[in-house]
């Protein structure tokens, strides 16, 4: 049964929010880009596993999808989680296209795609200190770890897995995202003794769930120009910056479109590069609302939580508000 599915990253929003709104160097803009399609076809990857995971009688195991546990001043991060009686498997999704040589025994995974090679960090390592990490992470808290497997996923359909010496360990721990219900089977079949209880499981998986702190860029950190922030309502049609209120609607003066809702997205992009509190006046500010009482109309009939006085109301996301989706 799925326990947590997989929330769209955030760390995606706020890049997509950075491009929007900032006038960015070209270097800058180039290399924000480029993040921005790596965690993408990441995401996009995820949910292909995700899809395939759907697809096999998984009622035997209690699914976590998209898990960052904190441990030791940092964090651990799973992209999948399956927790049975019997043991747990962490599987690491990759989207690499491209020919993809594994060499475990130098801890590199080696990329040729389009006549360009490029190295990467072994994905078995990885997910075995993720394993090694949960593992702590339960007998820190009292649990008893039961066996943790550990799988990497590649999703890339185009991707072409290659083990050149031959190892062990390609073979039991790489498989194409198609091919991952077939490796849970054969850990099915490697382990038979229940180790953890209904109740245990339970437990377990509240404390994962408690514990999940999801990752948010630190924008203060990223030498951004906060002085070069583009104000202002944009299009949800032609995604242009500029729309003016008019009778009870937004209308774009590029493309004539009409919203009556379009302030929220400049809203909800306000608090990812500024954080989760706004007055009346930031917000009339932020996206050229000439009227302080039209701003305030407008943020009171929103799911928001306020506090203070008339004159200095600070609003903040209320439990409704879907900031991140």
């Amino acid at each position: 049964m799925i326990e947590k599915n997989r929330d769209f990253p955030r760390e995606i929003t706020v890049l997509k929010t950075i491009l929007k709104r900032f006038s960015l160097n070209p270097q800058l803009k180039s290399e924000l880009e480029s993040k921005l399609s790596r965690k993408l076809a990441g995401y996009k990857g995820e949910k292909e596993l995700d899809y395939h995971l759907s697809q096999f009688d998984h009622t035997k195991f209690y699914i976590l999808h998209d898990l960052r546990i904190p441990h030791k001043n940092t964090h651990f991060q799973i992209d999948s989680l399956l927790i049975s009686d019997n043991f747990m498997l962490i599987i690491d999704s990759k989207n690499y296209a491209g020919t993809l040589d594994f060499y475990p025994e130098f801890n590199y995974l080696l990329q040729t795609w389009n006549g360009i090679e490029k190295v990467y960090p072994d994905p078995i390592l990885q997910t075995r200190t993720q394993a090694s990490q949960l593992k702590s992470f339960l007998i820190k808290n009292h649990f008893s770890p039961p066996p943790i497997e550990f799988l990497v996923s590649i999703s890339n359909s185009q991707a072409i897995i290659r083990n050149p010496g031959n190892n062990q360990e390609v073979k039991m721990r790489v498989c194409k995202t198609p091919a991952v219900a077939y490796k849970i089977q054969s850990f099915n079949d490697k382990y038979h003794n229940e180790v953890l209880s209904t109740k245990e499981i339970r437990k377990i998986t509240k404390l994962l769930l408690k514990s999940h702190e999801p990752y948010i860029p630190d924008i203060s950190s990223m030498n951004l120009p906060m002085d070069q922030v583009q104000k202002g309502v944009q299009c949800p049609e032609c995604r242009q910056i500029g729309m003016k209120k008019i009778y009870g609607n937004w209308v774009c003066k590029k493309c004539g479109h009409l919203s009556k809702d379009a302030h929220i997205d400049g809203l909800n992009d306000f608090f990812i590069i500024y954080g989760p509190a706004i007055t009346s006046r930031q917000f009339s500010n932020f996206l050229n609302i000439s009227s302080i009482h039209q701003s305030k109309r407008l943020l009171s009939a929103l799911d928001l939580d306020s506090a203070g006085s008339t004159k200095g109301k600070i609003y903040t996301p209320g439990k409704n508000f879907h900031l991140w989706e």
